[in-house]
């Protein structure tokens, strides 16, 4: 594949911004080579062309800290008198959205994410995932999730005993048997 007549923000040692460039990436997905677009024409011959004109071509952005679920608090409204500080706002909403979540909106939620992500820029998410109601395979579901859009993430449950014994063996459980996958 060649992508020509880019603006590529190279993020290497000089930080460069190459006008009018281009990369060339073999079947394996690497970028083999980095350059002016007339001189990339002169050596591929790719089995597809896009043009960027002018377009920003750049790595692509690493989200390290998100929760997939966390789809479901769009614009939702936390009743009462707002929060005053982060242990309330984790008990007014987020604890009891991963307590609602089942296999179904765990697959849905990931899905809202990884396709803004992609919408963004975004390759590499690390989600830190609670269903205190859906622990066993809900990883499996992300996983699946994640699969389905192509790009890389980083998975595990949260480790709590917020909800009792049971439920944070039954999340390091899980975490394992990810890992094992």
């Amino acid at each position: 594949m060649l992508i020509k007549n880019a603006k590529i923000i190279t993020f290497d040692d000089q930080d460069r911004i190459l006008e009018n460039s281009g990369v060339i990436i073999n079947d394996n997905g690497k970028i083999t080579k980095i350059g002016p677009t007339k001189e990339l024409e002169k050596i591929s011959s790719p089995g597809i062309v896009i043009d960027a004109k002018g377009q920003l071509l750049m790595p692509g952005n690493i989200c390290a800290h998100t929760h997939f679920y966390g789809a479901y608090s769009r614009g939702l409204y936390i009743p009462g008198d707002a929060p005053n500080a982060f242990p309330a706002i984790l008990e007014k909403l987020w604890w009891k959205l991963d307590k609602a979540l089942d296999e179904e909106a765990t697959y849905y939620s990931s899905l809202v994410c990884l396709i803004d992500a992609i919408r963004q820029g975004t390759t590499t998410l690390f989600d830190h995932h609670a269903s205190p109601n859906y622990i066993n395979q809900s990883l499996n579901t992300i996983s699946k999730a994640v699969l389905e859009s192509g790009i890389r993430a980083s998975l595990c449950y949260e480790v709590t005993d917020r909800d009792g014994n049971e439920k944070a063996e039954e999340g390091i459980s899980e975490n394992q048997s990810l890992l094992r996958k």
